[in-house]
């Protein structure tokens, strides 16, 4: 229970932190900072020290970010999966081969699209004469 709790609070904070990496707010407090770092730069003559500096920063919030905004579309891709998924099963005349096609070996999912582009894939619960119908 507690590495349930564990990994509910990083995805949380993973998801404030997106939210707030992609708000104006933060790409005009960044342009600020762009901006007072290169005048501190220009004072200091960009010592080594500074260049060091900006540089790690520049990388740490960069990785930072990139793991939220990672997490964050993963969550959101597994929740729309989902989604498609249940229309898939609840449509009439549906292909239920395709429910969780995502988790299917490659080869598998071209053969899918193969035979759904030649209109060899008949909808599940129709029989092949109704099928052949439309054809």
């Amino acid at each position: 229970m507690r590495a349930r709790h564990v990994r509910e609070a990083f995805s949380g904070t993973a998801q404030v932190l997106a939210k707030v990496a992609g708000s104006p707010w933060t790409s005009g407090l960044s342009v600020l900072v762009v901006f007072t770092l290169l005048v501190v730069g220009v004072s200091t003559r960009f010592t080594p020290g500074w260049q060091i500096t900006v540089y790690a920063a520049g990388s740490l919030v960069s990785l930072l970010v990139l793991f939220s905004i990672q997490h964050t579309t993963n969550r959101q891709t597994k929740a729309i999966l989902l989604k498609l998924d249940e229309l898939v099963r609840a449509t009439e005349g549906a292909h239920e081969e395709l429910i969780a096609v995502e988790d299917r070996e490659l080869h598998e999912q071209e053969e899918l699209h193969d035979l759904k582009r030649q209109g060899d894939l008949r909808p599940t619960g129709v029989p092949v004469e109704e099928a052949n119908k439309g054809v």
